[in-house]
């Protein structure tokens, strides 16, 4: 972040100091220009006025003028014969083609800009007389000396002051970078800390951290941004080791508890009347255990990630077969049911076997608290590229502020009866999320409980 910030600040001060070095150049060039035009002006002026008997005068302000200011200064006629000149050499090759071009009405230019390192020396020439008469030409050797110190001691006061200002945002910058760093190398600290007694508590073959990916961008960021990832691949390994947990321990349990349910069953027969009620009531505690235990294998398969793409199933196929399934349940329920299955649905993309066990579940829920009296819509229809499968019954319902906590695990709303684990809702919203799908729970209407599934449609 720092080098970022640097980088943009030199950008921006050689933005600002460099063309105002290269104006300075030109203000001061310009001024030099001006000074020496005005001065060649003069003789030119003066040596128009002057003849042959004021030759002596025209050669003493020559003189003067060289004397005052060290520059060198011919004056030549038509001819190109010398009228006056002091401290310069006309028989230069450059003075020679300066007084040429003033003979042709030509004015000497000087340089558009002035550096430090630019010559010592500029010709200017002015041509003596106007119009279509040149009786003349003046040429003064001009010293840049003064002109190039004057450049050089403007353009070390505009380095000093953008290297002032380079330094100043330095400061700026590291104390900012810093602010903002700070707390990115400490949460990266963090989270590299968590990651290491993550897997110093797993075993060998399972601590071994996958291969770092490259990333681009400030060393804090990139050092972060792996943190994170090698932070997301342990979370990822310690849901998978939780689902296997929980799959091992209900499997563990399963022959238990069936073992422990025959013997209840054996023992049934010799219980003596006064024991028979205490005996009915572990008998369904093993019962109980034995629906969680289930619940939590079938839980556990539906969090495990899908292997093979699926070839979709028939969802309206499914639901009718599933409602007559479950008719005679509702029925004893004391429920009423209809249907509201679209006649052109297409396949939806999971498997038949978490389809049935997705209505299986639903219905379930219905049968078990929605109450006698009860209207149950049961349908599906196709639309948007998904596949929407709904239970809606006009039941009990559950509060609203209760609604988001139905998909979790063991949760049962508050006054509801009857038997149940809490994993119902669990295994509906984990297989569908696995098929890349979502779950909706919301009240019914008039009253009761809507569940509504979508899942993607599989594309012919």
């Amino acid at each position: 972040m720092l080098v970022v910030l640097m980088i943009y600040s030199i950008v921006v001060v050689l933005a600002l100091a460099v063309p105002l070095a290269v104006l300075v150049g030109r203000e001061r060039v310009q001024r030099f220009g001006e000074n020496r035009a005005a001065a060649a002006t003069f003789f030119a002026e003066l040596s128009s006025r002057e003849d042959e008997s004021g030759v002596p005068r025209l050669r003493e302000s020559v003189q003067r003028y060289h004397s005052l200011y060290g520059e060198g200064l011919a004056i030549v006629d038509r001819g190109g014969v010398v009228r006056a000149s002091a401290g310069i050499d006309v028989d230069r090759p450059d003075v020679q083609e300066a007084v040429s071009g003033a003979l042709r009405n030509q004015r000497g230019d000087v340089p558009s800009s002035l550096t430090p390192w630019a010559q010592s020396e500029v010709l200017v020439a002015a041509p003596v007389g106007g119009g279509t008469q040149v009786d003349g030409a003046v040429v003064i050797d001009a010293s840049t000396d003064a002109a190039r110190r004057d450049v050089a001691v403007a353009w070390v006061v505009i380095g000093a002051g953008a290297l002032l200002i380079l330094v100043s945002v330095a400061v700026i910058a590291a104390a900012l970078s810093r602010w903002v760093v700070r707390p990115l190398t400490a949460l990266s600290s963090r989270v590299q800390s968590f990651g290491d007694k993550f897997h110093a508590e797993l075993p060998a073959e399972e601590a071994q951290r996958p291969e770092s990916t490259e990333y681009v961008g400030p060393p804090e960021v990139r050092e972060l941004s792996g943190a994170f990832d090698a932070m997301a691949d342990d979370v990822e390994a310690a849901t998978a080791a939780q689902r296997r947990l929980v799959a091992d321990t209900a499997h563990a349990l399963r022959n238990p508890l069936a073992a422990l349910r025959i013997r209840l069953d054996v023992l049934g027969m010799r219980v003596p009347e006064s024991a028979s009620e205490a005996h009915l009531k572990t008998t369904l505690e093993v019962d109980r255990l034995s629906t969680v235990v289930e619940d939590l294998l079938v839980l556990a398969a539906a969090e495990t990630p899908a292997g093979a793409r699926t070839t979709g199933c028939d969802a309206r196929a499914a639901i009718l077969s599933r409602v007559e399934f479950w008719s005679t349940t509702l029925t004893v329920a004391g429920m009423s049911y209809s249907l509201a299955v679209a006649d052109d649905v297409p396949r939806a993309a999971l498997p038949e076997d978490d389809m049935i066990r997705i209505l299986d579940a639903l219905l379930s829920n219905v049968t078990k608290y929605a109450g006698a009296g009860s209207a149950v819509e049961i349908g599906c229809r196709g639309g948007d590229g998904q596949v929407l499968v709904w239970v809606a019954d006009t039941g009990r319902g559950v509060p609203t502020s209760e609604l988001p906590k139905v998909v979790d695990r063991f949760y049962r709303a508050p006054g509801v009866g009857g038997e149940g684990t809490g994993l119902g809702l669990s295994i509906v919203h984990a297989l569908t999320e696995r098929a890349g799908g979502s779950l909706q729970v919301s009240a019914g209407v008039p009253s009761g409980l809507r569940v509504e599934l979508a899942v993607p449609a599989v594309l012919s």
